[in-house]
C-alpha cells in the first residue's frame, strides 16, 4: 500500500511537471543556447571575424584598463540610482495623494491620466521628450518665458553636462507610474485604525508617515526598489534613442557600450564578456530579491 502511494504521488509530480514541459524546453532553448554561446564567445578574438582566435580571459582583463568601461558603468550606476530614487519619490506622492478620501470619479480619471507614461511605448517616450528638449523646444520656450534667456539656449541632449540628467528625466517620467500603483495597492491594504490611533495621539502627517506607513510598505517598497534597479540597470532602449550614448560618451551605460562593440566594432568577445558581467550584477541583484522574499515568506 505504501509503495502504491508513493507511485501515485511520484505519478502526480510527472502530470504537474508536464504541463510545464514544453514551456522549460523553449525556455532552455531561447536562454540557455544563447547563453553557451555567448560564454564561448567571451574567450576568443574576433578581429578575424572568419578566423577567431582563443584569447582565453584577456576580454575580461580589458575591462581593468578602458576608461570608457569604467565610465559606462558610472554612468550606469548614477542613472540606475538616480532614476529608482525620484520613481518612488514620485511614486509615493501620487499614491499617498490617490489614497485620501476624494470623490471616486475623480480618484479614476487622475489614475488613468498617471499611468498613460506606463503605457506609452520607449519609442513615443524618446521622441516626447527629444522634441521637449530640443534648442528650440517646450523647456526652453518655457524658461524664456520667466527670464532665464541664457539657460533657455542650452542644447540639453547634446550638452555633455545635461545629457544624462535629462535621460533621466524622460525615464522617471516613464517609470513612476509602476511604483505608484503598487505603492497605492501597499496603502490600502494599512488598517485606518492605525491612523486614527495616531492622530489621537497627536501625531502629524509626516510622524505617521515614518512610523506608519513606510514601515508597513517596508516588504512592498524592498520588492520595487530590487525590481526597479534590475529593470533600469539593464536600460538600452531610452539611451540608444535618445543619444546613443553621446555627446562624448556622456550618457554611455553598459548596455549601449555593449552595444558598440557588438555591432558597430563587431568585437564580439568583448562585447560577450561584458554582457557577462552586467549578468553577473543582475544575477546578484535577482538572488538578493529571491532570498528577502524567502525570509518574507518565513
Amino acid at each position: 500500500m505504501k509503495n502504491n502511494g508513493y507511485q501515485n504521488q511520484y505519478f502526480d509530480y510527472f502530470k504537474k511537471i508536464s504541463f510545464i514541459l514544453p514551456a522549460l524546453l523553449l525556455l532552455l532553448l531561447l536562454t540557455a543556447y544563447p547563453l553557451y554561446q555567448v560564454i564561448i564567445m567571451s574567450f576568443y578574438d574576433y578581429s578575424n571575424t572568419d578566423n577567431p582566435i582563443f584569447a582565453g580571459i584577456e576580454n575580461y582583463t580589458r575591462f581593468f584598463v578602458d576608461p570608457l568601461f569604467w565610465k559606462s558603468l558610472i554612468n550606469t550606476i548614477i542613472f540606475t540610482i538616480v532614476s529608482v530614487a525620484f520613481s518612488f519619490i514620485i511614486g509615493m506622492t501620487f499614491a499617498l495623494l490617490l489614497n485620501q478620501q476624494i470623490n471616486t470619479k475623480f480618484r479614476a480619471v487622475f489614475r488613468s491620466v498617471l499611468i498613460f507614461p506606463w503605457l506609452t511605448s520607449s519609442t513615443v517616450v524618446a521622441a516626447i521628450f527629444m522634441l521637449m528638449f530640443n534648442p528650440f523646444g517646450l523647456i526652453n520656450h518655457f524658461l524664456s518665458m520667466f527670464g532665464m534667456d541664457t539657460l533657455a539656449q542650452t542644447a540639453w541632449l547634446g550638452n555633455e553636462n545635461t545629457a544624462l540628467a535629462s535621460i533621466i528625466i524622460a525615464n522617471v517620467w516613464r517609470s513612476f507610474p509602476f511604483m505608484m500603483l503598487m505603492l497605492l495597492a501597499g496603502l490600502q491594504t494599512i488598517p485606518k485604525d492605525l491612523y486614527e490611533a495616531a492622530e489621537l495621539d497627536g501625531a502629524g502627517f509626516f510622524q505617521r508617515l515614518l512610523y506608519i506607513t513606510i514601515p508597513s510598505l517596508k516588504n512592498i517598497i524592498l520588492t520595487l526598489a530590487t525590481l526597479e534597479f534590475i529593470w533600469n540597470f539593464r536600460a538600452f532602449d531610452l539611451v540608444f534613442l535618445m543619444t546613443g550614448g553621446g555627446p562624448m560618451n556622456s550618457t554611455e551605460i553598459l548596455s549601449t557600450y555593449i552595444y558598440q562593440f557588438a555591432f558597430r566594432k563587431l568585437d564580439f568577445g568583448y562585447a560577450s564578456a561584458t554582457a557577462l558581467f552586467m549578468l553577473l550584477v543582475m544575477v546578484a541583484l535577482s538572488l538578493f530579491y529571491v532570498r528577502k522574499s524567502i525570509s518574507k515568506e518565513d
